[in-house]
Order: structure tokens, then C-alpha cells, then sequence
């Protein structure tokens, strides 16, 4: 039986991970304002230098203690599938369809709820109480901000679905990688996805590539490095590292922080305006992450795995 919660370093780095994970949306609609770049090429140009930084450093040192066998590359390939390949390229279509970067962080915080399903069969987590109206209020709060107009924009359906699907898609990567990151470490495992998932990107994303790519792409090369190094490397980094020590439930209600965080900074540098209703889904996300911090000292450990 999986157990409640992880350690605070645990709870730190996914706290810093998801930060760094809510300048994503903002610096792909700063790159797509300056440059076309298709969502497989974008989560190519992300993952691939991700994933070869990462495995050059932390695999040799693995391979020292352990040994390399078939499986291990169907479990690093199946994430990079999940994770990925599939989930991320939705996602970066998703972005290119919202009106506003904030709208698209709040319907990707939704993988919290498809992980309280996964992660009660692939995790054996328990549910309890507390989480249920935890996440029902996270539920109600990012309800504040797509309806932050009053009503939801009809157009905005088909952009909610794709994101959707891909919320679905990365809280059964959450889970999944819960059960066998800590054989990896959190940063080979990262790695490792990073280089599978987007190579299965690159056929399509080079079959698409405009003839002056490189051309039209150096506008965007600041936000774009940002987005490799920052929101990616770095992001993903402390994401997993906290995954690693904490439940997979708590690892996706931590999500519920990045559309208050992605509509400050949306705020500050794209200069899009908050209102009553973010605020009010502001301070109901609040309460409910917070609901899903340890809670006494007796409160057991993560589950090893």
C-alpha cells in the first residue's frame, strides 16, 4: 500500500519544479509570436538536448552498478511515448490554440485529477477524504479561471479536449514513472525518456520543416534557449527529483499551483490582467495544495519502490 507523502526536499524540488514549469506557456506563445515552430519540432528542439545532456552525464555512472538489459529500454521508451512523444506534442498544440498562456496552464493542472484515478490501481494509493475535497476544490478553483470572462468561450472546446488528453496522457506518465524512477535515478530516467520520446518527434518534425528554418527561428532563439535550459531541463530535473520521494498523487496536486503561478507571470511579462475571478481560483488552489502537504509528525513515508 502506497503511503501519504513524501519528504520536504521532496515536496521542494516539485515546488520548484512546477514554478519553473509556469514561464512554459509564456515562453511558447514569445516564441510562436516571433517564429512558426510545429509542436513536434518544439518538443524536439526541448527534449533533444535534454535528453543527450542528461544520459551522457548520469548513465555511465549507472551502468557501473547495474545492468543494462532489453527492459530497461521498453520502460525508458514507454515513458518517452507517455510523457513525451504523445502527451507534450498535445500539449504544444493545446498552447497554440488558447487565446491566453494562463488558460492553457489551467487546463493542463487537470492531470491531477486523472492521476487520483491512475495512481489508485497503478500505485496502489490510497483515497481518502481529505484528498477528495482537496482536489474538488482544486477542481472548483481552476473553474474560476476558464470561466474567468463569466462564461467559457465556445471556440476554446476543441483547445480544452487536446489539452485535456494531454493532462490525461502525463498524469499516467506521473504514475508510471513513480514505480520504477527510483531504479534509475530521477535524472537518468529523465534522460533517458528525453532522448526516446523525441526522436519519435523528429521524422515528422523534419518531414514539416520549412526550408528557411533556421532563419525564421533566430528571433525566437532567447525565448527558445530559455524554454530548453529553464523550463525544461532545469524544470523537469526538480520535478522528477520530487516524484522520486513523494506520492504520485502529490507530485500532480502540485500542478494545481501552476495556473495561479502561470497568471502572475503572464501578468508580468505579457501583461495579461487578473481579475476577481483568478484571484478567488487563486486562493482556492491554494487551499487545496496546501490540504495535500504532510500533516503531523507521525504521517508515514513514501512507499519504496
Amino acid at each position: 500500500m502506497a503511503k501519504e507523502k513524501g519528504s520536504f526536499g521532496a515536496i521542494l524540488s516539485l515546488l520548484i519544479g512546477i514554478t519553473l514549469f509556469s514561464t512554459i506557456e509564456i515562453a511558447s506563445k514569445l516564441i510562436g509570436s516571433k517564429a512558426n515552430v510545429e509542436p513536434f519540432m518544439m518538443v524536439f528542439l526541448r527534449f533533444f538536448p535534454t535528453g543527450v545532456l542528461l544520459t551522457a552525464c548520469f548513465l555511465p555512472g549507472w551502468l557501473k552498478k547495474n545492468r543494462l538489459g532489453l527492459g530497461d529500454f521498453g520502460i525508458w521508451l514507454l515513458n518517452g511515448i507517455l510523457g513525451i512523444f504523445a502527451s507534450l506534442i498535445l500539449y504544444h498544440l493545446a498552447i497554440g490554440m488558447f487565446a491566453k498562456a494562463s488558460s492553457a496552464a489551467v487546463v493542463f493542472s487537470a492531470n491531477a485529477l486523472f492521476t487520483v484515478v491512475f495512481a489508485r490501481f497503478i500505485n496502489g494509493e490510497t483515497m481518502t477524504l481529505r484528498k477528495w475535497f482537496a482536489v474538488l476544490l482544486g477542481v472548483v478553483g481552476v473553474g474560476f479561471f476558464v470561466c474567468e470572462k463569466g462564461t467559457p468561450d465556445k471556440g476554446a472546446l476543441q483547445a480544452i479536449l487536446v489539452m485535456s488528453a494531454s493532462a490525461a496522457l502525463f498524469a499516467l506518465s506521473v504514475c508510471f514513472t513513480k514505480r520504477v524512477v527510483r531504479r534509475y535515478g530521477p535524472y537518468l530516467y529523465m534522460g533517458t525518456s528525453s532522448l526516446f520520446g523525441s526522436l519519435l518527434c523528429l521524422p515528422y518534425a523534419l518531414w514539416c520543416m520549412p526550408a528557411d528554418f533556421v532563419g525564421q527561428l533566430r528571433p525566437a532563439l532567447p525565448s527558445l534557449a530559455y524554454l530548453i535550459v529553464v523550463g525544461t531541463i532545469l524544470g523537469y530535473c526538480f520535478y522528477y527529483r520530487g516524484i522520486a520521494g513523494a506520492t504520485a498523487f502529490t507530485a500532480s496536486m502540485s500542478f494545481f499551483l501552476k495556473p495561479v503561478l502561470a497568471c502572475i507571470f503572464a501578468w508580468l511579462v505579457l501583461k495579461n490582467a487578473m481579475n476577481v475571478y483568478t484571484l478567488t481560483g487563486t486562493f482556492l488552489i491554494l487551499v487545496a495544495v496546501a490540504m495535500t502537504l504532510p500533516i503531523g509528525k507521525h504521517a508515514p513515508s513514501p512507499q519504496k519502490t
